[in-house]
Formats: structure tokens, C-alpha cells, sequence
């Protein structure tokens, strides 16, 4: 009877045992300021640019932020699922050449992100950190068809000119050739990727989210390098349809020419295309710190490079525990034998 309570012990350990090291080895990697970087679990990413407005920045906030609560290494969501880094999640990457561009290289699986400027503003709306906290409305990343045209910068015309395009000279596309394709999964037809495109906010556009926090509306824009961006795949067909922008220019997405001459741009009164559809998995403005910063409360360091591993980490630590027990019983078992 000993000799099988034994046999079955040490079975549990090494179980527990090869499921800490699983689990400690497939999640995210957070560098020594917070920025996200892909770990070993995932296989596929594509870049996101954002370009943050001066208006968000603050001595609280310094740098761009980015959250997603569904797919690889999600953060927490406010109906308790994803991983366990809390609102505003991640820190984006900055760009070294480029003034106020961020960027992350985020797992392909992930359907929706939220810019933020990583500050996490609590839930005081009397506080002042309330109102430096800045997040954009949710971005749709999984892919663009003809059903997320906003028929002012991209219309079916425009579609339909990139199609031709594909399907004949595509030279036209230039280094974003790769990003169109047919969806097939759910039948939208011609469609393109969010890969290296960057993402801008326009500060006359916004909407209130599920919590009652402001956000600001935005676009993707096809990204060419030196803070170019503009609504064609190349910078020259860009220029030619007059759509080349500069993030250092003061010119919004609703500046480009052709489009909605009716913004409204009074902040407080322009939420008619409010974005409250409740989603559970939307960010909780719950704070994390007083000053904002990522929670790093279930990280553990990995060894040798000073970078944080995290997603599954305290389910290791639990397993590691358990492991630690498990010897502990076996040892005591042993010695009651003898």
C-alpha cells in the first residue's frame, strides 16, 4: 500500500512538475520598461503602428500603450478571463527615428486592440488622472472587407481599384501586395491585412465606451517610413490622390481631402456614432497604480536578460507549490516507512 501511495506521488510530481515548466515557457515577454514582445508560444505577428497626439501625453503619461483582452497572450478583461496584466495593458515600443510613433508586434489571433496612453486613470471621474488617461475607440485588426469601409477615405470604389490592382499590375500595391487577399473562411470576398499599417486618431471624433470613458475615433492608414502615412498602398499614388500625411502635421483623418466637411468638433457633444456595444471583454478603467503603470504583480523574472515572463506565470508558481508539497508528503512518507 505504501509502496503504490508512493508511486502515485511521485507520478503527480513529475506531472506537475513538466506543467510548471509548460506553462513558465509559453507566455509573453515584458522588457525592463514594460514594452511587450512576442514569447516562444506565439508563431505569427503583425506590426501595428500608432501615432500618439501631443495631447496625450502628461507627466503621468509618457508613452504610448496597447491592450487586447481576446487571443495570445490577452490581457485581463473585465469579465475576469485573459491573462494578468490589467488595464492599460502593455507598453507599446517606440519608435527610435520617428517622434511620437509607437508600434507592437502583436499575434496574429488577436481580432481587437485599444491604444491608450498607458495610463491607467482610475475610476474617479473627479480626479485629474481621470482625464490624462487617453484611449482610443477598439480597433479592428483581424482584417478589412468591404463591410469596414468608412465610405469617406475608403469606399467600394476605392476596393474595387485595389482589386484590379491585384489581380493585374501589382506593382500598384507596392510593399503592401501581400496584404490583400479573397477571404474564403467567411465569405466577404476581397479583403486586406492591418499588417504594418498605422493606426490615427482623430481628436474631433469621439464616443463613449461601455464604462462612460471618452475615446477617440480612428483610422488605419497604410504606413511608408519618416511618418508618412495615407490611404493608397504606395506613398506616390498616395500623394497623387492628395491623401500623404505626416504625423508631425497637425492634419486629422478628417481633414483628408474629400472628406465629412460636417464633423462636429465639440468633444462633449459628438457621441451620436457612440461604440457602447457592452462588450465584456472591453478594458476595465479599475486602476492598477497611482501613476498608471502596467501591473507586473503575477510576473516572475526570467533569468539572464532582466525581462519579465508573464501571461501564465502565477499558474506556474501554483504548480511549483504544489510540487514542493508533493515532495514534501513523499519524504514524510518515506521516513514513516523506515
Amino acid at each position: 500500500m505504501k509502496k503504490k501511495l508512493l508511486s502515485l506521488l511521485l507520478a503527480g510530481s513529475l506531472v506537475a512538475s513538466m506543467a510548471a515548466i509548460a506553462t513558465a515557457s509559453v507566455s509573453a515577454v515584458v522588457l525592463e520598461d514594460g514594452s511587450y514582445v512576442p514569447g516562444d508560444n506565439v508563431t505569427a505577428t503583425n506590426r501595428y503602428y500608432f501615432a500618439m497626439p501631443d495631447e496625450w501625453y502628461s507627466a503621468n503619461a509618457t508613452s504610448a500603450g496597447i491592450y487586447w483582452w481576446s487571443g495570445t497572450d490577452a490581457c485581463g478583461a473585465v469579465d475576469g478571463t485573459g491573462g494578468t496584466i490589467a488595464w492599460p495593458g502593455y507598453k507599446a515600443q517606440k519608435s527610435e527615428d520617428v517622434e511620437n510613433l509607437y508600434y507592437v508586434d502583436c499575434p496574429t489571433d488577436v481580432p481587437t486592440i485599444v491604444w491608450n496612453n498607458f495610463l491607467d486613470g482610475g475610476t474617479d471621474t473627479e480626479a485629474p488622472i481621470y482625464t490624462e488617461a487617453k484611449q482610443a475607440a477598439d480597433a479592428q485588426v483581424e482584417f478589412y472587407s468591404s463591410m469596414d469601409l468608412d465610405g469617406v477615405k475608403y469606399t467600394d470604389e476605392w476596393l474595387a481599384e485595389m482589386e484590379a490592382s491585384y489581380n493585374g499590375d501589382k506593382k500598384a500595391l507596392g510593399d503592401y501586395a501581400d496584404n490583400f487577399f479573397y477571404d474564403e473562411e467567411y465569405g466577404l470576398g476581397f479583403s486586406f491585412e492591418l499588417d504594418n499599417m498605422i493606426y490615427v486618431v482623430d481628436l474631433s471624433k469621439t464616443s463613449e465606451n461601455f464604462d462612460g470613458k471618452l475615446t477617440y475615433t480612428g483610422d488605419w492608414y497604410f504606413y511608408f517610413g519618416n511618418g508618412d502615412y495615407g490611404t493608397y498602398p504606395t506613398r506616390e499614388a498616395s500623394e497623387a490622390a492628395g491623401t500623404l500625411m505626416n504625423i508631425a502635421e497637425v492634419a486629422t483623418p478628417d481633414e483628408v481631402p474629400g472628406g465629412n466637411e460636417d464633423n462636429n468638433n465639440d468633444n462633449n457633444n459628438n457621441n451620436n456614432n457612440d461604440n457602447t456595444d457592452k462588450n465584456p471583454g472591453e478594458p476595465s478603467t479599475d486602476p492598477t497604480s497611482s501613476v498608471g503603470e502596467g501591473s507586473t504583480a503575477d510576473t516572475v523574472t526570467t533569468p539572464g536578460n532582466g525581462n519579465v515572463q508573464t501571461g501564465q506565470a502565477s499558474y506556474a508558481i501554483v504548480l511549483l507549490v504544489v510540487l514542493a508539497a508533493v515532495s514534501g508528503v513523499v519524504v514524510f512518507t518515506r521516513k514513516k516507512a523506515e
